[in-house]
């Protein structure tokens, strides 16, 4: 019975578990092997933490200057056309002013949004292939790109955040639609001189840029008064 309980007793483990690596031979894991290297510091965690902190802000990952773009509005409402500030349009800014746009629509009770943005891209895609017709030459230097025609057209829209803005406060009649009219003009002038100062060879038909500008402007105007 004693010969029985001795041969019955448990096994030792002490001498550690065989496991299979990769390479199919065996080796012994126990006690006294070192720990697994990635959980021998927090120094993992503490470098996920600091590069955290390292990262710049989220405007400035998506490409949006706060600063650069109140530089551009005031040129834009204060009629400094000729500013080097106009020279680096960034299509955040414009988009932007079209949704902001839209968001004034929105209070006076119209949902203008979609309509306001695919008409802002429709026309600028025109703008684009007409004046492109216009200058020739694709290896001309003064060529417009699809991107800044995009640009010009969501600054452009600037002045119209004005009419629907003091809209807002007005009643419609005469006075807003009058307001509209000049908010329009305004902003199809400044599109247009944006166009001319980005492209010169589009100064000797100066009519005929501003002809489609204050269509597109006139077009959103309308939207806010009826």
């Amino acid at each position: 019975m004693a010969e029985f309980g001795r041969q019955g007793s448990a096994p030792s483990y002490q001498q550690g578990v065989e496991w299979c690596s990769n390479n199919g031979q065996y080796a012994q894991y126990n006690n006294n092997a070192p720990p697994y290297p990635g959980f021998q510091s927090n120094n993992m965690f503490q470098n996920n933490s600091n590069s955290f902190d390292d990262e710049p802000p989220l405007l400035e990952e998506l490409g949006i200057d706060v600063s650069a773009i109140i530089k551009k509005v005031k040129a834009v409402l204060l009629l400094k056309l000729d500013s080097s500030t106009l020279e680096d349009l960034d299509l955040g800014g414009a988009l932007i002013f079209v949704l902001v746009l839209g968001g004034l629509h929105l209070l006076m009770g119209k949902l203008h949004v979609g309509i306001i943005l695919g008409w802002s891209v429709i026309q600028s895609m025109v703008l684009w292939v007409l004046f492109n017709q216009i200058v020739g030459s694709s290896e001309s230097p003064y060529r417009l790109d699809l991107y800044g025609c995009c640009c010009i057209v969501g600054y452009g829209v600037l002045p119209l955040l004005v009419h629907s803005f003091i809209a807002l406060f007005i009643p419609k009649g005469f006075v807003s639609s009058i307001l509209a009219g000049l908010c329009a003009i305004w902003a199809a002038i400044t599109a247009s001189r944006v166009f001319i100062r980005r492209c010169p060879s589009l100064e000797k038909i100066r009519p005929l840029v501003i002809s489609p500008c204050l269509l597109l402007y006139a077009s959103i105007a309308l939207l806010a008064v009826y």
